[in-house]
């Protein structure tokens, strides 16, 4: 990264920017059987199996008329010339918010009861299997009567996350690139959206599918701050300028990452902001000032919109830690809280949503050599103390002057001993170690990688630097490219 965060670093003085980025029929009398629960896809609901009622009977004449059965939750008609009518069993509520068979009904018969909702099942540690959402509580019984109607039925639980990385909205092979940004932490509120629409256009072409955009990135413009240092209120022209950007790469085809903030955030291209920022980034006042104030809001507020892909809490935050190269540094241990803060956050606004964090290499991603995973689970929770606040899939970024020992290209992606997909979220669009520039994509899906994000639309590798080997990769992979997002 020296030689190009040097050339980075003089190009960020000179334009404020940083260049890194049967149901069957139940027998008379027979208890309700519970409805199938429903299993997470995509971090969507599940949907219960509604039960279904028996046909209709009618008793016959005796010293004991038999209970009728129900159609749609309805009971049968009343035996005739029975001494009494046998009750019908109560119909067992459904499990995992699935809705129970209505029970069968005599003189007295009682309605079964419903499964009502079950709560959200959020991802495993290991992301192998999302747990699925806790049993529904039984819903109120039906009215008892000659025929007693079946009690209203329960809503569907929802499902848990699964997939071998703890959501299965995470794409097969995530295909784009970076734009990074249009006018450097200055696009919203007022996005050029001519500009995104071609950029937006020309990915969509190529074959690309999700294009990773930075917010944030060193704070001058948004979120904004009190003269308390707290972080104002979420204004209604930031959601509207973000939502701008989603709906115009919807409207392409095309979904988003958005980086919230960048290493820059810390360099002097933010001015006296940085203090405010470093405050963010260190007192736990100042950062659940951010969450309340303004994370949660936007999060909220875009939740279910058309055009988003995840959330990226930072660009190589490792650039301001002890050994970065930004102008101020923090602590790695204010990183980590911080991705786990802002994740929690995030899931607990939107739990369908994708969350990732964006590593300037494998030395801070990664099990192999030594190395340590700064942003598993385990790490996350145990500096952050938040227990939502983990990742969905990781993201690393490689460049030769990284050294090859660290390169996407000379080791597959089950080489870094992860435990989620991996994302390359940058890297340059230019021959490497020995890849072709053309066959860069190919080869990363090849070797098992789930996204490819060659840097950068605009600056330093420009298009159509990378078109040709967007082209190609989704020639020969159509079906897992087009599954995304």
């Amino acid at each position: 990264m020296k030689a190009r965060w040097a050339f980075l670093m003089l190009l960020s003085c000179a334009m404020g920017a940083c260049a890194t980025p049967g149901s069957s029929d139940e027998d008379a009398g027979g208890s309700g059987q519970a409805g199938q629960s429903g299993q997470g896809s995509g971090g969507h609901a599940g949907t219960g199996e509604t039960g279904l009622a028996g046909t209709t009977g009618t008793g016959r004449g005796g010293s004991l008329g038999s209970a009728g059965t129900g159609v749609t939750g309805v009971g049968g008609t009343v035996g005739e010339a029975g001494t009494s009518g046998a009750a019908g069993t109560t119909g067992v509520a459904g499990t995992n918010g699935t809705t129970g068979r209505a029970g069968t009904t005599g003189t007295t018969g009682l309605a079964g009861t419903s499964g009502a909702a079950g709560t959200t099942g959020r991802a495993g540690t290991t992301g192998t299997t999302g747990v699925a959402g806790t049993t529904g509580k039984a819903g109120t019984s039906g009215a008892a009567g000659t025929t007693g109607k079946a009690g209203t039925s329960g809503a569907a639980g929802t499902s848990g996350a699964a997939g071998t990385s703890g959501a299965t909205g995470v794409c097969s092979f995530a295909s784009g690139l970076n734009v990074a940004w249009v006018n450097f932490a200055n696009d919203v509120p007022n996005p050029n959206i001519a500009t995104f629409n071609t950029i937006f256009k020309n990915t969509y072409a190529a074959g690309g599918r999700v294009v990773r955009w930075w917010f944030h990135t060193n704070g001058t413009v948004t979120p904004g701050y009190n003269t308390d240092g707290t972080v104002q209120d979420l204004p209604q022209s930031h959601i509207d300028g973000v939502k701008a950007i989603l709906n115009a790469a919807h409207s392409a085809g095309i979904a988003v990452n958005i980086s919230l903030w960048s290493f820059d955030m810390l360099q002097s291209n933010a001015g006296s902001t940085h203090t405010q920022n470093q405050q963010l980034l260190e007192n736990d006042t100042i950062r659940q000032s951010y969450v309340d104030n303004y994370l949660t809001p936007l999060v909220t507020a875009l939740k279910g919109t058309p055009g988003l892909y995840s959330y990226e809490i930072f660009n190589e935050p490792e650039g301001m830690g002890p050994n970065g190269w930004a102008t101020y540094r923090t602590t790695e241990a204010a990183i980590q809280t911080c991705v786990n803060w802002f994740a929690a956050a995030i899931h607990a606004a939107d739990p369908n949503v994708l969350v990732t964090n964006g590593a300037v290499t494998f030395d801070y991603c990664s099990t192999v050599s030594g190395k340590t995973n700064y942003y598993s689970d385990s790490q996350l929770r145990s500096v952050g103390g938040m227990q939502g606040g983990i990742l969905d899939f990781y993201e690393v970024h490689y460049y030769t002057s990284n050294s090859p020992t660290d390169s996407c290209f000379m080791h597959p992606a089950s080489y870094w001993g992860l435990d989620k997909k991996l994302v390359m979220g940058e890297f340059a669009a230019q021959t490497t170690e020995g890849v072709n520039q053309n066959d860069l994509y190919t080869s990363l899906y090849t070797n098992g990688y789930n996204g490819a994000w060659a840097w950068s639309y605009d600056t330093d590798y420009p298009w159509p630097d990378m078109q040709t080997a967007m082209q190609n990769v989704y020639n020969a992979h159509t079906s897992a490219v087009n599954s995304c997002p």
